[in-house]
């Protein structure tokens, strides 16, 4: 008889809106406890979604023997610590982006996984998304030809900017910025997509004046020979959403999606020098949910869950984290110097 995989939550806002009902997707497992920063919410938490159990800490939940696996959607800075904790006590790791607020936090956390022989996974969701799936097979079939340039334009406007508000995606003390919060999606997507980035340069814009930055310009040269640049902007009042291009000698496409959900809405238009024109490329939609980040988690979630039953490893797993982790502090080093940062570190060993 197959064993129920018993989940622990830490966090509770994309925690209760995207990972309790990723999980609770697949029948293998169950929602058994989550935690928060206060004790009380937890509880109206578990409360509401009907989760046994709520815990005052993450170290209260990582001691629970009854806990196979523990969910993270918290700062990066609270990961990393609760992340420890929950490695030593043999816990499988399911985390979110970034992994850490630098790449020596990451190294740590990737080293702890890796000695206690647990499954580890990172939340990277645009690879889960039908269209980004298309654009990659286009790239893989060769049909765009030599890659002459990619560009990437992410601008919107989060709901912190939209309503003055402070929070820690705001503070770069606690992990946050436009470079942690989508940078970090991107430098994965685009690694995904295109192979290793190289080496490249930032700028990185604080909101008004101060604090986090609010912006960030990245100029990149991959490995492959070719160049890149990203615009991502988290307070574009009426942004156009999230857009890729991308131009080879025999054909071109864009990738984008203009609507406020991250995940759903892409479309996929390709041009080869045979139409002399873009044409749509038929994509599917995830529409089962009401947030469109819940299809593409489950997908992950599946995954991880196949991984812990058989013991094999899973992508994207915290070796993925910290190679973001190495662009990210490549790029934060690049703002600080104005001069080109190599990258060609690789995370595959702390």
């Amino acid at each position: 008889m197959r064993k129920t995989i018993s989940i622990g939550v830490v966090g509770i806002g994309f925690g209760q809106q995207v990972l309790v009902p990723a999980f609770r997707s697949d029948p293998r497992c169950v929602v058994s406890g989550i935690c928060a920063n206060r004790f009380e919410r937890a509880q109206e938490v578990a409360n509401k979604l009907k989760i046994p159990r709520a815990y005052r800490d993450p170290g209260e939940l990582a001691a629970d023997s009854e806990i196979s696996a523990i969910a993270f959607a918290t700062p990066p800075g609270v990961q990393t610590g609760a992340g420890l904790a929950a490695a030593r006590a043999g816990k499988h790791l399911f985390c979110e982006k970034p992994l850490a607020l630098d790449v020596s936090q990451g190294r740590e956390l990737l080293a702890a996984v890796q000695s206690q022989h647990v499954v580890h996974a990172m939340d990277f969701e645009f690879a889960e998304v039908d269209a980004w799936k298309q654009a990659r097979h286009i790239l893989r079939d060769g049909v765009l030809g030599k890659i002459r340039q990619v560009v990437v334009a992410w601008r919107v406007e989060t709901y912190s900017y939209r309503a003055q508000t402070q929070s820690w995606k705001t503070r770069p003390e606690s992990g946050g910025g436009t470079l942690n919060n989508f940078a970090s999606h991107t430098f994965f997507y685009l690694e995904w997509l295109f192979g290793p980035i190289a080496r490249l340069a930032a700028r990185l814009t604080p909101r008004e004046g101060a604090g986090a930055e609010a912006r960030a310009d990245l100029w990149l040269e991959f490995e492959a020979g070719f160049p890149g640049n990203a615009a991502i902007a988290a307070d574009a009042f009426l942004g156009p959403g999230h857009r890729l291009e991308v131009y080879g000698d025999a054909g071109s496409f864009v990738l984008e999606n203009p609507t406020s959900d991250y995940m759903r809405g892409f479309t996929l238009r390709m041009a080869s020098r045979k139409t002399g024109q873009f044409e749509n490329v038929a994509v599917a939609q995830d529409t089962e949910a009401q947030d469109g980040r819940i299809a593409p988690v489950s997908r992950i979630v599946s995954r991880f869950l196949d991984a812990i039953e058989n013991g094999s490893e899973m992508s994207p797993n915290l070796r993925d984290g910290l190679r973001v982790q190495v662009l990210i502090d490549a790029a934060r080093a690049g703002d600080r110097t104005g001069s080109w940062q190599s990258v060609t570190e690789s995370a595959a060993a702390p």
